[in-house]
């Protein structure tokens, strides 16, 4: 006998940072509408000057400019993503930098909320990509293979708000300190961190980054960003060399 029981969708609003982005936000927002069809995407632009804000309207993305007066603010960035939320008639949130793709979907999703999960363990894998150009049209970002764990990308990125009444991300959402009722999922999804994606856009990547983190540096933070030619080399070189191929991270 069929079952005549309707599964209802699960509502996930999505809240990403960007700065410049116009290159990944297109690919962000596929995987996400690919694994989550009926998600919103919120785009917090922090005063881009590509054609970020353009390209994130024309996906249907909700824009919301703000304003840090030409500095990299992770105190401002983190007070986004700890409020920006909760107001949102949705079940689950997503707070996220562009380049954070979690690896969730809505069937997933749907067996935490009846398991009455409120936070996702997620765990992170610093994605290495072999592109030649700097706005990689040269390779399928969604089929990238090379990879290797990374602790530092292993956010809470995904929460339950029906649960949850304060996340309490740190800078950069490294850490939380969650109010509410808190019960962490048994399942471990993965979060590709898609940032080492070739070397001209990881170059480009830091260098820019580096001019706007010199008032952040000085709290020493945001200090993984550079801009000398060799040591970023270096760096792309040693990710590369730490990578290995994973044939799915779902």
């Amino acid at each position: 006998m069929e079952s005549n029981h309707i599964v209802t969708p699960v509502i996930v609003n999505i809240y990403v940072l960007c700065y410049n982005e116009e290159v990944l936000l297109p690919h962000m927002v596929f995987h996400y509408k690919k694994y989550l069809p009926n998600c919103s995407i919120t785009i917090y632009d922090n005063e881009s000057t590509d054609n970020s804000v353009e390209v994130a309207k024309s996906l249907g993305c909700e824009v919301i400019s703000w304003s840090s007066g030409g500095i990299n603010d992770t105190e401002k960035k983190r007070n986004i993503h700890n409020n920006c939320w909760k107001d949102a008639p949705c079940d689950w949130i997503i707070c996220a930098d562009m380049d954070e793709w979690l690896c969730i979907t809505e069937a997933d999703l749907n067996l935490e909320t009846v398991k009455k999960t409120s936070i996702l363990k997620i765990q992170g894998y610093e994605m290495v990509g072999t592109s030649t150009t700097i706005d990689l049209n040269d390779v399928d970002l969604h089929k990238i293979d090379r990879c290797y764990p990374n602790k530092m990308e292993s956010k809470h990125l995904c929460f339950n708000k029906k649960f949850i009444e304060q996340i309490g991300y740190d800078n950069g959402n490294h850490g939380i300190k969650p109010i509410g009722n808190i019960v962490y999922s048994d399942k471990i999804y993965a979060n590709k961190h898609m940032s080492a994606l070739g070397l001209p856009f990881f170059m480009k990547k830091n260098k820019s980054r580096f001019v706007r983190c010199e008032a952040q540096r000085k709290k020493r933070m945001s200090t993984h960003y550079k801009d000398n030619t060799q040591e970023i080399e270096r760096m792309y070189k040693n990710f590369y060399d730490k990578s290995k191929i994973v044939t799915s991270l779902f």
